[in-house]
């Protein structure tokens, strides 16, 4: 009677393997910051936490967007909470609209991850720093850069999810 039940064994926890992921790109993004002096960066715990709340919606709690958002904020020496706002709402907008980003040619979603870094970038800019012409320059680079390598995150998340949380 149990053969017909198809139950899929996971190799890791799902919790854990999108800790680990989460907190692998917020440390990734630190240093970065910390090795290249600029005001803006790619914010690849942004970009991580929007796919983890596409894919896995119910597993992704706002647990992970308020840690990873406190810790950027204390490496980034800003006000204390200003990511974790940013962060909860994105994660509560991608939550609230993920069937219909799922269903996004990879296009597609690479314009809409990039307008929400856009949008991320242009409030950092106007409170926390005197917006010039090379802040302007910065913010169209990386909005560009992270729009081109959405694709790669998602597809390395995705590899890692499917690899390490199911066996076959």
């Amino acid at each position: 009677m149990t053969d017909f039940i198809d139950k899929k064994n996971t190799t890791f926890p799902v919790y854990l393997t999108i800790g680990l992921t989460i907190v692998f790109f917020t440390i990734l993004e630190i240093t970065l910051r910390n090795i290249f002096p600029l005001f803006l960066g790619i914010p690849l715990t942004l970009m991580s936490l929007v796919y983890w709340n596409m894919a896995l919606p119910k597993s992704v709690g706002l647990f992970w967007a308020i840690m990873c958002g406190f810790a950027l904020d204390l490496f980034q020496d800003i006000i204390l909470g200003s990511n974790v706002m940013i962060f909860l709402i994105s994660s509560y907008l991608i939550q609230r609209y993920f069937h219909r980003l799922r269903a996004l040619f990879r296009v597609q979603q690479s314009l809409i991850v990039a307008s929400m870094i856009l949008i991320y970038q242009t409030i950092f800019l106007v409170t926390f720093s005197k917006f010039s012409s090379s802040n302007f320059l910065e913010l169209t680079f990386f909005t560009f850069i992270s729009a081109l390598i959405w694709p790669l995150i998602f597809g390395v998340l995705r590899f890692i999810r499917i690899r390490f949380t199911y066996v076959n």
